[in-house]
């Protein structure tokens, strides 16, 4: 923002995007009850402020004094609690603002203007739309929600909603991966017509991960003018993206801080630590509420099932729905209170929801679930699910820790991350113009998969979770996944930094200013291997049953357009996550295998390392006999040829560098090639005979058939195409 025009002149401090006015306003001194005029914000970044009620104190932060703005900080004047208390719209911008329970969806959504509030979850966006219902004769709401079907809720439909002459502001809250939806009803011609708030950013840092369409929301705000727009979150931290650094900043600022009494429990294993502290609480508390938060729903089942008959029965799990028919622990708020005496809720629920009553709270992170851990500024969103005065009865933390000793070079990771990002997204995006360019060079004769391409990208950073480096935008366009890169380093801090040292997060803590008590637990046992067991065939056995009703459901199809379009539509139901790999796969292979073969090895093969080989061998089945490939491999493999372990290595890689095109790749080892051969073949258990008089080890070649299809493929795959790209190695 250097080097943009600056106005500062009487009432007016424009510079670069932020804007401020002044007024002269009367302002009553509460100390003497005395009228004085004084000057105060009329204006902020073109939101109205309602300076004859309250006197905004502001300071800018300057990053070169008079020239540049890091960030514009007003505090909240002792006597407010809401942001709706100070202003008739929001400003625009990244708001920080810093604590949670200050009303800056609720703000937007009173505004005397068209809105669009998206938000992360389905629970959130039913949170704030159930309460705006104007008749209670028919389902007539004055913010109109937007996203999955929800179970007894029905709304309008948009373009009903936009007819209603008698709602005067149209605003909708909407669930992030609807907003296309929206938008495509709205038209771009409208958005000048909306005001855009994101909520919650920081959770799409978390949650774009395994959700990458969340980062789409980001391609549609910047299609907004800069004054029509803003991102909300109570804890912001750094974003990889350059354009949201840009971002004018407003920074909601408090006299008095909010000081936690915590109580940290450092364990060696969080689940049986977790399940005798609720033991010990529920029974020394026999009339309160527990809230526990734990962002593995197994694991919250797991420790459910570990308890007394009595104390289960009096157990719940907030959850996404998508995990409804998959435990029958799964719950709902009910009117902004716990559904249970004993109440567990994941990620789902750790930002949006407000709980309108006292309970304990305790928070449980395992640095052997890497999805369980959480950054202060999460504990504090957690905290502040409670929205009754007093707070939280009592606030525990339970959680372990992992000596990362490899730190070197891990401050400067996000960077080269980025950098990683960017080539590889260039390279995306000039592949097609390189092959045009040089259509008979060798290195760009392949077809290019977009998908796979994608896919390709996907990479490890020091053992935190493997994520792709890039997407594509709505544009089309290859571009650095700046969420899933803000998510690595959100990880690799926890691991390396908070959860590093059993002190740390005390520190931490402590730093913040919240007062912390301190101590120690070695576990001597574990939570029963057999209620483990138990745990897992009970989700396991939901699951096959959920399967059995959706393959119902596409068995009624007649043709394989039908059943894409029907598995597409129940991927955006209520199913759990193993289920929509299910149909993913189902997708992606019923051209080629019948339909009662393909759900019956999709049953058998369904975790990813699994089912990568088997989905191998069906392309691989699917060619063209005259392809090359097939050709190739039955001349190098017979059925009933006997090889040394040398000889099908040298077989395979012959292949691999050749057919497969991966000249450049080192060769593969013995181990390497025999696993990548059973993509394809059968092969015998090792074993011994004789040559020529002399006892030879090796495999034989059973068959090519490993995974035992029956019959003709329903399409297959022209001896003209190029496999190398298809099979996923």
């Amino acid at each position: 923002m250097e080097n943009e025009e600056s106005i500062i002149i009487g009432s007016i401090v424009s510079v670069g995007k932020y804007e401020i006015l002044y007024a002269t306003a009367p302002y009553i001194d509460e100390s003497n009850g005395e009228i004085e005029n004084v000057q105060t914000v009329q204006y902020l970044n073109n939101a109205h402020v309602k300076y004859n009620e309250v006197h905004l104190h502001y300071k800018i932060d300057w990053k070169e004094n008079g020239k540049s703005i890091n960030a514009i900080n007003f505090s909240m004047p002792i006597d407010k609690k809401h942001l709706q208390d100070i202003f008739v719209t929001t400003p625009y911008g990244l708001i920080k603002k810093n604590r949670t329970g200050i009303g800056a969806t609720t703000l937007e959504l009173n505004s005397p203007r068209n809105s669009i509030v998206v938000v992360p979850t389905r629970a959130l966006a039913y949170g704030k739309a159930i309460n705006s219902k104007i008749d209670e004769e028919i389902n007539k709401y004055r913010v109109l929600y937007v996203g999955g079907n929800i179970t007894g809720f029905s709304v309008p439909d948009i373009s009903t909603y936009l007819m209603d002459d008698s709602i005067h502001y149209k605003k909708f809250i909407v669930v992030a991966d609807s907003l296309p939806k929206l938008l495509n009803i709205i038209g771009k011609e409208h958005y000048k017509d909306y005001f855009l708030m994101i909520d919650e950013i920081d959770s799409y840092q978390y949650d774009c991960s395994y959700r990458p369409k969340m980062e789409d929301v980001m391609d549609y705000y910047f299609q907004f003018p800069l004054n029509h727009r803003c991102l909300v979150s109570a804890t912001i931290g750094e974003f990889s993206n350059r354009d949201i650094e840009e971002e004018p900043v407003i920074n909601v600022q408090f006299d008095s801080s909010q000081s936690r009494s915590i109580k940290l429990i450092h364990t060696d294993k969080a689940e049986i630590r977790l399940k005798k502290l609720i033991e010990e609480m529920v029974s020394a508390n026999p009339n309160d509420k527990f809230l526990i938060a734990y962002n593995s729903v197994k694991g919250c089942a797991t420790i459910i099932n570990s308890l007394s008959d009595s104390l289960k029965s009096e157990c719940g799990i907030l959850c996404s729905s998508k995990n409804e028919e998959i435990t029958e622990y799964y719950c709902d708020i009910v009117e902004d209170k716990l559904p249970k005496r004993i109440t567990f809720m994941t990620c789902t629920y750790f930002v949006g929801v407000d709980i309108i009553e006292r309970f304990h709270l305790i928070t449980a992170i395992n640095v052997q679930k890497p999805h369980t851990l959480l950054s202060t500024d999460k504990l504090q969103q957690i905290a502040g699910r409670c929205r009754y005065p007093d707070g939280v009865l009592s606030e525990t933390i339970i959680y372990t820790t992992k000596n990362s000793t490899n730190t070197e070079g891990h401050n400067d990771l996000p960077k080269q991350i980025i950098k990683d990002a960017e080539m590889i997204a260039s390279f995306g995006n000039s592949y097609p113009v390189l092959k045009r360019l040089c259509p008979n060079s060798y290195y760009f004769k392949e077809d290019f998969i977009e998908k796979d391409f994608i896919e390709s990208t996907s990479k490890r950073y020091l053992g935190a979770k493997p994520i792709q480096l890039v997407r594509k935008n709505i544009d089309g366009v290859f571009v650095p996944s700046f969420f899933n890169i803000d998510f690595v380093r959100i990880q690799i801090d926890l691991l390396f930094k908070l959860y590093s040292a059993p002190d740390s997060l005390a520190n931490a803590l402590k730093a913040e200013g919240h007062i912390i008590e301190q101590c120690n637990c070695v576990e001597n046992e574990d939570i029963s291997a057999n209620i483990i067991m138990q745990t897992n065939e009970d989700f396991q056995q939901a699951n096959i049953l959920q399967r059995e009703e959706l393959i119902s459901i596409l068995r009624e199809e007649r043709t394989i357009e039908a059943r894409k379009a029907k598995a597409r539509f129940l991927i955006t139901q209520r199913i759990s996550m193993q289920n929509s790999l299910f149909l993913n796969h189902f997708i992606e292979l019923q051209e080629y295998v019948p339909f009662e073969s393909l759900i019956d090895k999709l049953a058998i093969y369904g975790n990813n390392a699994d089912y990568n080989k088997f989905y191998n061998f069906v392309i691989f089945w699917a060619l063209d006999e005259a392809h090359s490939l097939k050709v190739t491999m039955k001349e190098k493999f017979p059925i009933n040829g006997f090889f040394k372990s040398a000889q099908l290595t040298e077989n395979f890689n012959t292949i691999y560098r050749g057919l497969l095109n991966y000249p450049n790749h080192p060769n593969l080892t013995p181990n390497k090639a025999i696993h990548l051969i059973k993509h394809f073949c059968t092969l015998s258990d090792r074993t011994s005979t004789r040559i020529n008089g002399k006892p030879i080890n090796g495999y034989r070649i059973l068959n090519l058939n490993p995974f035992e299809l029956e019959g003709e493929p329903l399409s297959r795959i022209p001896a003209t195409t190029s496999v190398n790209r298809l099979l996923r190695f």
